[in-house]
C-alpha cells in the first residue's frame, strides 16, 4: 500500500477519520488515532469531544448506581437490631431470632455491597 500524497513512498499508517493510507511524513500522530492532514486531525479531535459527551449523556462508561438492595438489607437489619435492644431493655429478656435476622440482614447487604464492588470494579 502507497502514501495517498507520495505514490512514491509506502504507508506506514491508515487516517482513523478518512481511511487514506499515509506515510511517515504525512502521518500526524493526535491522542485520538492516526490522521493524514491538520484537517483530519481537527475532526478527530471534534470526534472525540462528540463521543465523549455522548458518554456522559448516556451514562456510558460512568459507575452505576448503587442497587436498591443494599440500603433495603441494612435497614431492615438496623430495625431489627433496635428491635432486640428494645426487648432487652424493656422486658429484660434476649431475643435471639431477631440479634439472628438483624445479622442475617447485615451479611446480606455487606454481601451485596462486595458483589456490586466487584462487579463495577472496571467501571
Amino acid at each position: 500500500m502507497h502514501c495517498f500524497r507520495h505514490p512514491g513512498q509506502h504507508a506506514v499508517a491508515v487516517c482513523k477519520h478518512c481511511g487514506k493510507a499515509a506515510c511517515g511524513d504525512c502521518c500526524e500522530d493526535t491522542l485520538q488515532g492516526i490522521a493524514c492532514s491538520a484537517d483530519c486531525a481537527k475532526e478527530l479531535q471534534e470526534d472525540d469531544l462528540l463521543n465523549s459527551s455522548l458518554k456522559q449523556s448516556y451514562g456510558i462508561g460512568a459507575k452505576p448506581p448503587l442497587p436498591a438492595s443494599i440500603p433495603t438489607y441494612f435497614f431492615f437489619g438496623i430495625i431489627l437490631l433496635v428491635t432486640s435492644f428494645y426487648l432487652y431493655f424493656s422486658q429484660a429478656r434476649i431475643d435471639y431470632m431477631t440479634l439472628a435476622m438483624s445479622a442475617v440482614f447485615f451479611v446480606m447487604s455487606g454481601g451485596s455491597y462486595k458483589r456490586y464492588r466487584d462487579v463495577c470494579s472496571s467501571c
